[in-house]
């Protein structure tokens, strides 16, 4: 089996995604969550284990009974849907972490007009 340029390049982009996202997860940073660090783990190793070993997309699409094609078009619509994916986990998280700030606020004002 070789082994090309494009496929190293991959598994080692996935490598340096998951190896970014474990660290934001060890250090704890605001927008981490062990769901997110898991679906990272599972997408990416996933892309990573099918750019090194394309013989498991093979497997799978006769497994299934889809064309030579269909792969293709599996792996970037995968890609795109992560994409959005985390892009919308991004920003119900900044939602979230905005309405908690008002809710402080408002709390904050309210007790000081009451001890006013």
């Amino acid at each position: 089996m070789e082994i090309s340029i494009y496929q190293i390049g991959l598994a080692l982009v996935a490598s340096y995604i998951i190896g970014q996202r474990l660290l934001r997860f060890i250090r704890r940073e605001r927008a981490q969550s062990l769901f997110k660090l898991l679906t990272v783990i599972v997408v990416w190793g996933g892309i990573g284990a099918v750019a090194l070993f394309p013989e498991i997309a093979h497997f799978i699409r006769e497994k299934f009974g889809f064309g030579e094609n269909f792969n293709t078009m599996i792996f970037i619509t995968f890609v795109i849907l992560f994409v959005l994916f985390f892009r919308i986990l991004s920003i119900i998280e900044r939602i979230e972490t905005n309405i908690t700030e008002l809710i402080r606020k408002e709390s904050l004002k309210d007790i000081k007009k009451k001890s006013s």
